[in-house]
């Protein structure tokens, strides 16, 4: 047998071996755009604990693998770092927020409603018919995948922010204020608003994370002036906007001092 014979049979070997070789991220790509369509049966859907952190949250953890976290390096993320910011819940994070981010990071946006259809299609099962595809199971934590596409356009950071509004009415039986979360309902000037945050920072090389909120602020509702239409809706919603003003300005300024 020649050279060339040679090698012809072993690259017809190496092929009829490998014929089945591991998805490349650019067919599941392809095959979730086939089976999914895109922006098919879109909501308003708040990203989960298992969105952001993954199954940490539901593995068994050993004293070993809490020591060995706490060996690993801090998280830094320097002035003017390129970093994706995600609102829970949103298309896009609210502009007051991003211009707060800005003054220090280079952001870039991307949606916080997540998208729970994961079935791609991009293989064959040798042992049944040719003809037959078979869904492969992808681990499609919605956290890794943007962590992917940060990769692919070079951030160095995730900020993922939750962001509730709550009022209170004070109880004077109990001397404490019971807080709901805020449906646009009318308010009178006895009851106060706060707004609650939790921030996510993730590091995209190593998946490492950190989580805080920050202290909250809480606002009295100012009584509504006198033989004015709509004055009262209008004082709220500049309320709410100081509110909102005031955490993020606060957070960002938490950002920088922690990590950068």
């Amino acid at each position: 047998m020649n050279s060339r014979s040679a090698v012809f049979l072993c690259v017809v070997a190496f092929l009829l071996a490998g014929c089945a070789p591991r998805c490349s991220i650019d067919a599941k790509k392809t095959g979730a755009r086939a089976e999914n369509g895109v922006g098919k049966n879109a909501s308003a859907q708040q990203l989960t604990d298992r969105d952001i952190f993954g199954n940490e949250t539901t593995l068994a953890v050993s004293e070993e693998d809490i020591q060995a976290a706490l060996e690993e390096d801090e998280l830094r993320v320097p002035l003017n770092s390129p970093v994706i910011l995600v609102q829970s819940g949103s298309r896009a994070p609210e502009a007051i927020m991003q211009q707060e981010m800005s003054r220090y990071y280079t952001v870039a946006t991307f949606s916080g409603i997540p998208d729970r259809q994961k079935t791609v299609t991009c293989n064959k099962d040798k042992n049944k018919d040719e003809n037959q595809d078979v869904a492969a199971a992808e681990n499609m934590n919605w956290m890794q995948a943007l962590r992917y596409v940060a990769a692919k356009g070079h951030q160095k950071a995730i900020v993922v922010y939750q962001d509730t509004l709550q009022s209170g009415k004070y109880e004077a039986a109990t001397k404490n204020t019971v807080w709901s979360d805020y449906k646009n309902e009318k308010l009178t000037d006895s009851v106060s608003l706060r707004y609650l945050v939790r921030f996510t920072l993730v590091d995209v090389a190593t998946g490492e994370w950190a989580t805080w909120s920050p202290v909250n602020y809480e606002d009295k509702v100012l009584p509504p002036l006198p033989a004015k239409k709509n004055v009262a809706e209008t004082t709220t919603e500049q309320q709410i906007s100081q509110l909102k003003q005031r955490t993020y300005a606060s957070m960002v300024k938490d950002l920088v001092n922690r990590y950068q």
